[in-house]
């Protein structure tokens, strides 16, 4: 596995999932050889996003804001790596979908609004990441991504909204619950899926 993921990221590839076709060029989060992708979308499937206004946190490719826009979603899809805002931009007009995609780290250049639905895909692995790639891996040694994205989380959400979150059995669950409830929010299963032998989970962060 570990030589044909490396085959598939050392050069562009093309992905196909139902009616999407995407290109991801090295150095972009690809959704076919990272696993949390295909169970994340397993589990949107059964999303109702007819005219829900969503926020794709840390977009890579853009295949969840892609899927999302061509459910009938109005999406907002943000990531530090220009590289994968240019590639999600690619992808969306690829597909003809409108989604808008920012550079912004986290929330930085998000202007203040409520979404009915946040996607996140995170970065959880414990290490400060070296370049602006490694940002969809390495969560920082004290898992500083995840404070705050918590702490950030409120001026985006109303009372109805909806924030689910993939995480695998490979990240520290429970000082990530730890750093969630520190901000008032709490943790729960929404959905469970073992994939290639690593077991995830679809996570639903509410208060």
């Amino acid at each position: 596995y570990r030589i044909w993921a490396l085959r598939h990221i050392r050069s562009e590839r093309r992905f196909r999932y139902g009616s999407l076709e995407l290109r991801i060029p090295p150095g972009v989060f690809h959704p076919g050889v990272f696993m949390s992708t295909p169970v994340f979308l397993s589990f949107l499937q059964k999303v109702d996003f007819q005219e829900k206004k969503v926020l794709d946190i840390g977009t890579g490719s853009g295949i969840l804001a892609l899927f999302a826009a061509n459910s009938g979603a109005h999406v907002t899809a943000i990531d530090i790596h220009i590289k994968a805002v240019d590639t999600a931009r690619r992808n969306a007009q690829l597909n003809g979908l409108s989604v808008k995609i920012l550079e912004s780290d986290l929330f930085g250049q998000l202007p203040q609004q409520s979404f009915d639905i946040v996607l996140i895909n995170p970065p959880y692995y414990r290490r400060s990441p070296l370049d602006a790639g490694e940002h969809a891996f390495f969560a920082g040694e004290n898992l500083e991504y995840f404070e705050r994205l918590f702490a950030g989380l409120p001026a985006y959400c109303s009372a109805g909204s909806k924030v689910w979150m993939i995480l695998s059995e490979d990240c520290d669950l429970e000082a990530i619950h730890a750093l969630a409830k520190a901000q008032g929010f709490r943790i729960s299963i929404a959905y469970e899926k073992k994939k290639w032998g690593e077991r995830f989970w679809v996570l639903e962060v509410g208060n």
